[in-house]
């Protein structure tokens, strides 16, 4: 369901196709190197109209790495191991808070504000789904946060 509202996304909503390009990178490298699963039919479908197929079926993270269009690879500069893929999405939601807060800043009407507004929105909403688990789990204030700054 996640890779198929990433490329309902990616279709519908144009500017935010890159940030729709790096979500589809995240659900397939965790999918692929992490849990070491290929992915199911249709989400495979979905990554290879997003990533290119080579990519989707690599056999290796440093091989997905290498095969990821230069549109989609920027989420997982620097991140040479699986292991490491939370600050790739650390990274994911900085790139969606900083082009949104861009978008609001634009200041004309037009749907560029609305995804922009809606991309901030959400952010806010992950940090606190974060903040909230931090807590539950005894966590420290401010630690939650830590990968963002």
């Amino acid at each position: 369901m996640r890779m198929a509202a990433v490329r309902r996304t990616a279709v519908a909503v144009p500017p935010a196709r890159r940030w729709a390009q790096g979500r589809a990178v995240l659900l397939t490298a965790r999918e692929l190197c992490v849990y070491q699963r290929s992915l199911p039919e249709p989400a495979q479908r979905h990554a290879a109209r997003l990533l290119g197929g080579r990519a989707s079926a690599a056999a290796s993270y440093q091989e997905f790495r290498e095969r990821l269009p230069s549109a989609a690879g920027w989420v997982l500069a620097n991140v040479e191991e699986p292991d490491a893929l939370w600050k790739a999405e650390a990274r994911w939601w900085r790139t969606v808070q900083a082009d949104g807060a861009a978008m609001l800043r634009d200041g004309r009407y037009g749907p560029r504000v609305v995804v922009g507004a809606v991309a901030v929105l959400s952010v806010d909403a992950w940090r606190v789904r974060a903040a909230l688990e931090s807590a539950a789990r005894g966590g420290r204030p401010g630690e939650v946060f830590d990968a963002l700054v």
